[in-house]
């Protein structure tokens, strides 16, 4: 891993024995974690180093809990903001998963500091099962005649006509199974009471990958990764909302890239109201300290 590659407000060569010109780093998470506020923060401190900088950023469906990128490169010479897979320095994830979804951007070196708490997406959350219980139904096919779809398949052979056979439950799941291929879950089958033996249940039904596992699978990518609960460490320091800074803090400890920790905290204070200055320097420091703890560990 690069360290101390700044020295009096100098570029210097890292363990390497290579000056990069240019440095590559992308703000991952959901919206609403403060990724494009984070990036903004790195640009500018960027900026006050006397790098050239660019950035774009990929918004999606932010406002509704979607997955928010910010690309961010600066240094002596470069052209666009975006950059090659596997060309990346920095990686900070402030949603562990979203930081698993954009690994095609790390390498074996790539510093990977992501913050441990998971945001599971509304699409997963409101997943509908459907289950129809074969020992009460009697395939008089009144579900399938009110469905809005209104057709059935059998495997790829479509029936005019079915018939469902007696015997253990089966699952319908949101057009993924052997019968009833078409279905929804739209549940309005059940909204509508159209079965009159009650033999349609709905339930909600989600998987979620172990944050354990997801750590496993961001570890085995690179040899530089720091993974912390910033939402913890950003509680403690007074306020929730300053997780992002969090990590702002421990990427200035590793100090993988040449941005220094005074440049970096002057540059906060710009960015969040007055009142939370205080707020944010604790958690900045704390951050500060997990990213002090890591390098000297490695």
């Amino acid at each position: 891993m690069a360290l101390d590659l700044k020295i009096n407000g100098k570029m210097r060569e890292d363990n390497h024995g290579i000056e990069k010109d240019n440095y590559n780093a992308l703000c991952v998470g959901i919206g609403g974690t403060g990724v494009i506020r984070a990036s903004m923060i790195l640009g500018w401190a960027a900026l006050q180093e006397g790098f050239k900088v660019r950035t774009a950023e990929t918004h999606g469906m932010s406002q509704r809990g979607g997955s928010v990128s910010s690309y961010l490169r600066f240094g002596k010479n470069l052209e666009n903001p975006f950059m090659i897979e596997g060309d990346l320095d920095v990686l900070i994830g402030f949603e562990i998963s979203e930081a698993l979804r954009n690994l095609h951007y790390v390498n074996k070196d790539t510093l990977i500091i992501a913050s441990r708490n998971a945001v599971i997406p509304p699409s997963v959350l409101t997943y509908q099962t459907l289950k129809i219980d074969m020992n009460k139904c009697v395939g008089c096919g009144n579900c399938i005649a009110h469905c809005i779809p209104n057709q059935v398949f059998l495997q790829s052979q479509y029936i005019n006509s079915f018939t469902l056979m007696k015997g253990p439950t089966r699952k319908v799941i949101n057009g993924h199974t052997r019968v009833l291929e078409s279905c929804t879950g739209c549940n309005q089958c059940i909204i509508d009471e159209v079965c009159p033996f009650n033999a349609i249940e709905a339930y909600n039904e989600w998987e979620y990958p172990e944050i354990s596992l997801i750590e496993e699978d961001i570890k085995s990518i690179s040899d530089n990764v720091l993974i912390l609960d910033a939402n913890k460490i950003a509680i403690k320091s007074g306020n929730l909302l300053s997780a992002n800074v969090v990590l702002i803090g421990a990427l200035a400890g590793i100090n993988k890239i040449p941005l220094s920790k005074n440049v970096l905290k002057e540059t906060i204070k710009k960015f969040v109201p007055k009142k939370a200055v205080d707020t944010n320097m604790r958690a900045f420091e704390k951050g500060f300290n997990e990213g002090l703890k890591f390098r000297q560990k490695y």
